[in-house]
């Protein structure tokens, strides 16, 4: 006997699945390049990045292998359209966003501590 749950939970595990598979092929390459392109701009003008410019091309690669990875074309698109009318706290920037975290962990240069001046005491 089936139980009442199995059909449900079999048509949820194919759309799971369905997702998934989704997620993992490749963006049309013109989106891909786009991506890429407006990324190695964006990074080369960022002053984070000052005098270490080499790195905005691994970087930007990272974010656009990764979200292709596990990130649906369409949310991915509708991300860069919200991005485009400035509309950055949407669910697809902030899903796309998490993504990217983990590349700029990789890729950033490490925060440099504020420097410490030295003090001296007055002469008396």
């Amino acid at each position: 006997m089936r139980s009442v749950w199995s059909v449900p939970m079999a048509f949820a595990l194919a759309l799971a699945t369905a997702g998934v598979v989704q997620a993992q092929q490749p963006y049309p390459s013109q989106f891909a390049n786009q991506w890429m392109n407006s990324c190695v701009s964006s990074c080369q003008s960022n002053a984070l990045y000052k005098d270490r410019q080499g790195v905005c091309a691994p970087y930007c690669t990272c974010i656009v292998q990764e979200v292709q990875a596990s990130v649906p074309l369409e949310v991915a698109m509708q991300a860069d359209k919200d991005l485009a009318n400035k509309v950055e706290k949407s669910e697809a920037v902030q899903r796309v966003n998490q993504v990217t975290h983990q590349c700029q962990t990789r890729f950033a240069p490490p925060q440099q501590p504020a420097k410490q001046t030295r003090q001296t005491k007055p002469r008396q």
